[in-house]
This record gives structure tokens, sequence and C-alpha cells, in this order.
């Protein structure tokens, strides 16, 4: 377990296509010696905190005096499984790029950079009591544990169908960074009417067609779509500012139902305790 706050050793830098603005993307790590992470787009500095949020649809948006930057869940996913606590990401566009589809070139940039760690901890946050928050049909619900695990559920149409998944050490559950997202075919001609995935193609998502998946190399895990439904919880989790030590359980939930569940988790400080 990660017991101290850390930071990358070097700067680095990634660039690629936004998955929805379709637009060529550079983003440059530099270390951080102050708590959190944080973006800095246009001269203003967005934390990346759930409190931050102000669009959900179909990626978390943060947003801080006229500056936002989008899809921010897999890039936070990759900073979670790096163990890295405080970073500043300097990006030139408005969204961050999807590269694969996963977070795996992420995780790969950080663990190239290496880890600093300083003395200070408060980097865990313990669930004291259960916390829950619903809307129709999904859900999301934690009750205290000393770790962090989930169980995630997920239903679509065939050939997808019902997949639920219980990772229990999600610190070290890498098979969850290089599961890709994903989109039924249908989908996609009223995503793009909405002016969104314009950088969408299949070497950076998985798409699911009427009987089969459409990309010719299929999938990388036979529970690709749900891991990835876990690396999207993970990254929104990882808003919060903290590491969550708690019991986890997940269906059908997405960006608004992942915020939605932080705001609630912090409604009330007797819901957890830091350190």
């Amino acid at each position: 377990m990660i017991k101290r706050q850390t930071t990358i050793n070097r700067i680095f830098k990634v660039s690629g296509i936004g998955l929805h603005s379709g637009r060529e993307v550079a983003l440059e790590f530099l270390p951080r010696r102050e708590f959190g992470i944080a973006f800095v787009h246009n001269g203003v500095t967005i934390p990346a905190r759930y409190d931050m949020v102000t669009d959900t649809r179909l990626s978390t948006l943060i947003s801080k005096d006229g500056s936002s930057v989008s899809t921010i869940e897999h890039l936070m996913a990759a900073f979670y499984f790096s163990g890295i606590t405080n970073c500043l990401v300097y990006i030139d566009g408005p969204e961050v790029p999807i590269l694969d589809g996963s977070a795996w070139e992420f995780y790969q940039g950080m663990w190239k950079a290496g880890v600093y760690e300083f003395p200070e901890s408060g980097v865990y946050l313990k669930v004291q009591r259960p916390v829950e928050v619903c809307h129709k049909e999904a859900f999301v619900r934690i009750k205290p544990l000393n770790m962090l695990d989930i169980t995630m559920s997920i239903e679509f149409r065939a050939p997808v169908g019902r997949q639920k998944k219980r990772v229990t050490d999600v610190e070290n559950a890498f098979s969850i960074i290089n599961s890709r997202t994903f989109t039924m075919v249908e989908e996609i001609e009223a995503i793009k009417k909405a002016g969104l995935a314009k950088g969408g193609s299949l070497d950076n998502a998985v798409v699911i067609g009427e009987d089969d998946v459409i990309n010719p190399q299929g999938l990388r895990y036979k529970k690709e779509l749900v891991n990835h439904k876990i690396l999207d919880l993970i990254g929104d989790l990882y808003t919060s500012g903290y590491r969550i030590l708690g019991k986890v359980e997940a269906s059908r939930t997405g960006h608004y139902l992942n915020n939605l569940f932080l705001k609630e988790l912090f409604s009330d400080p007797q819901n957890y305790s830091i350190y």
C-alpha cells in the first residue's frame, strides 16, 4: 500500500487524439509538491476533484474560471494504479487524449518517470459507515473495509449480456489498466450527431456489433467490458483526492452516478476518516 504522498520523479510528455473533440492534444506531466492532481489549461489550474466536475455526459469533465478539461477518468485511474498523489498536468487542448481507449499508455509513462515520495501522509480515505446512491436500476454503494474491494455489474444487449466481476485487491489489479472503452454500433450515429466521438475509431474503442465484437483482434480479456467499467469507476473515485478504502458494489453505474456518490460520501464528515 502507498504510505505517503508521492509525485513523479521526472517530467514526461504524452500526446494523442481526443476521443470526442478529434483534436491532437499534448500533455506534459510535472512533479508537484502540493497535495493532489491538477490540470493546467489556458493558464488556469483546475484541481482534478469531484467538486470541480461540471459535466458527466460520456466522460468526466472538470472546469474552473472558464477553462475545462474533459475525459479525465482514464488518466486519473493511471495515477491511482501508479501510486501518484501529487502531479501537475499541462494540457494544450480541451480533452485528455484517448490513446488506445485504456489507461495503459498513461500508466507506462508514469512507471518510466518513477515515483518520488514525500514524508507527509494523508493519502487514504477510510469509509466509516455505509453510503449509497441510486438512479433507476443503477447504484453505487460502499461499506467499511480496510482495503478497496470492488464488485461491478453491467448489462447490455446480446452479445454482451450480463457481466459481473469482483476485484479484491484493486491496487494490484493490473488487468484493469489496459481494458478499453466500448460502445454499441447503433449508438455511434447518435453520439456523432451530438458532436461527440469525432476521434473515435477501432484503434481506441471496442465496438459491439449485432452479433460480435467488430474489432478485428477481438477483446483483450473475456470480461474486458466490465473491466473497463471498473477502470472508469476507479478514475472517478480518485477525484475524491484520496485512495478510498471500502467495499464497493456498483451496477450499471456511469460518470454521473460515480460523481453523485462522492458528493454523498463527503456530505457528512462522519462517513470517513483521512490518514
